[in-house]
């Protein structure tokens, strides 16, 4: 669930940042990709601590702390991805 959630996260704060500056796409997708950076590691480090990282097989938490430098490489390259996608959807929507 937390994946769906993050994605949507994701989606929701590209479009609002591409929708209220259409004229500067770039400018846009390089903000919306920090602004999701910031809050994909905000909102693991938040679901982690409120226990929704707890495995159903093992009953253990996650701990990727040791992993975080591959985590936010990994997430500031699906969020440039998504930033490129929305933006360059929305740009065509508007016309």
């Amino acid at each position: 669930m937390v994946p769906y959630i993050l994605t949507l996260l994701c989606v929701g704060v590209a479009c609002a940042i591409h929708w209220f500056a259409p004229k500067t796409y770039w400018k846009a997708t390089l903000m919306s990709t920090a602004v999701i950076l910031l809050f994909s590691v905000a909102a693991l480090f938040i679901f982690q601590a409120s226990g929704m990282l707890v495995s159903e097989h093992t009953g253990e938490s996650a701990d990727f702390t040791g992993r975080l430098l591959t985590i936010t490489t990994l997430i500031a390259f699906f969020g440039f991805l998504i930033s490129l996608f929305v933006g360059w959807f929305m740009r065509v929507v508007r016309g």
